[in-house]
C-alpha cells in the first residue's frame, strides 16, 4: 500500500463532518489517501479535531486524534446523517476498533456530540453545538466530497 501526496489529489484536505458553535468544535478532516497498486483507494487518513474551550470553570478540552476512514465508514456516516435528519440520534463506528462519534439532539435545536475513545484513554468528550438550518445541506455536501475522494483514480 502506498500513500499518495495530498497535493496530488484534488479535494484534499476534505472535512467529513464539522460541528461548531459557542466556542466548541468537533471536526474530522481527511488529509491523505492510501491506495493499492491498481489505484483503488483503500482508506483515508485524517484527524478528529476536538476544541471544546467553553467548558465550566474556564477549563477546556483540546486534542487531535489520528484516525482512518474507509468507504464503509462513509456509508455508516450517511446512515447517521439520515437518522439525524429524521429526528433520531445516531452513532458512527459504534463498537468498532476506532474512535466513535455519537450525535443526537438535546431536546432543542442543538446537536449533542460525543467523541468516544474506547481504545486509548477510555475517555468521552461531550459537547453541545447549535444546529443551523443549513447544517444538513452542508453535511451531505461534505459526505459527497469524501465519497468523491474514494472514486478518484
Amino acid at each position: 500500500m502506498t500513500s499518495r501526496d495530498p497535493n496530488q489529489i484534488a479535494g484534499l484536505p476534505c472535512e467529513l463532518f464539522r460541528f461548531e458553535g459557542a466556542g466548541n468544535v468537533v471536526a474530522l478532516r481527511l488529509d491523505t489517501l492510501d491506495q493499492r497498486e491498481d489505484g483503488t483507494i483503500t482508506q483515508a487518513i485524517g484527524t478528529i479535531e476536538i476544541d471544546c474551550g467553553s467548558l465550566s470553570g474556564g477549563r477546556g478540552v483540546r486534542g487531535v486524534l489520528t484516525t482512518y476512514v474507509s468507504m464503509e465508514d462513509l456509508d455508516d456516516w450517511q446512515r447517521v446523517l439520515d437518522a439525524l435528519d429524521a429526528g433520531y440520534d445516531g452513532a458512527w463506528r459504534k463498537d468498532l476498533r476506532a474512535y466513535e462519534v455519537h450525535v443526537g439532539w438535546d431536546g432543542g435545536d442543538r446537536h449533542l456530540v460525543t467523541v468516544r475513545d474506547r481504545m486509548g484513554l477510555l475517555t468521552d468528550v461531550i459537547t453541545a453545538v447549535p444546529a443551523s438550518e443549513d447544517w444538513f445541506e452542508d453535511a451531505y455536501d461534505r459526505l459527497g466530497r469524501a465519497y468523491d475522494l474514494f472514486e478518484h483514480r
